[in-house]
């Protein structure tokens, strides 16, 4: 199994921009907006997503246990593009609520940084999600690419191996 290199989770709480995606058995794709990212102790990653808003990613990602996930700092255009195979979906638990939380007062910082826009009721729709709502894909990575813009865009990110 592999991991995200130290440098890629060290800056991930930075980078409260989130896709999640999956394709149906059909190859018809499915995007939303993810809430907050980690990485867990075995390596794989941990996304956490409102059901209510997102039932058909949930669903394209039970089908066929493969994932999509962009993570973006609008403040910095950091990017980190992944792919995932084994993903399982399943409710959150009430632990996840703090990482939702951290996550949500981050993105609302980095916007604030951008242009000054506090959007409090703006980040509220989005994080303000129940725990009964809220759902959590933990999948393997099976790819990484650094996809923050310019010259080096698109480059591989070397995963590192779990002992």
């Amino acid at each position: 199994m592999f991991a995200l290199p130290a440098e890629w989770r060290l800056h991930l709480p930075q980078m409260p921009s989130l896709r999640l995606a999956g394709c149906d058995m059909a190859g018809q794709p499915h995007v939303c907006r993810a809430l907050a990212a980690d990485t867990l102790p075995d390596g794989r990653m941990l996304v956490l997503f409102s059901g209510r808003t997102a039932p058909r990613v949930a669903e394209a990602v039970e089908e066929t246990a493969q994932v999509a996930l962009l993570i973006t700092s609008p403040r910095t255009n950091r990017t980190l593009h992944l792919k995932g195979r084994d993903a399982q979906v399943a409710p959150a638990l009430p632990e996840h609520m703090e990482l939702l939380r951290q996550s949500g007062e981050t993105l609302a910082r980095e916007i604030s940084e951008i242009d000054g826009f506090r959007g409090d009721v703006f980040v509220e729709n989005w994080y303000g999600v129940e725990l009964q709502d809220l759902l959590a894909a933990r999948f393997t990575i099976s790819g990484a690419w650094d996809q923050t813009p310019g010259p080096d865009a698109g480059q591989p990110v070397a995963l590192e191996p779990i002992a």
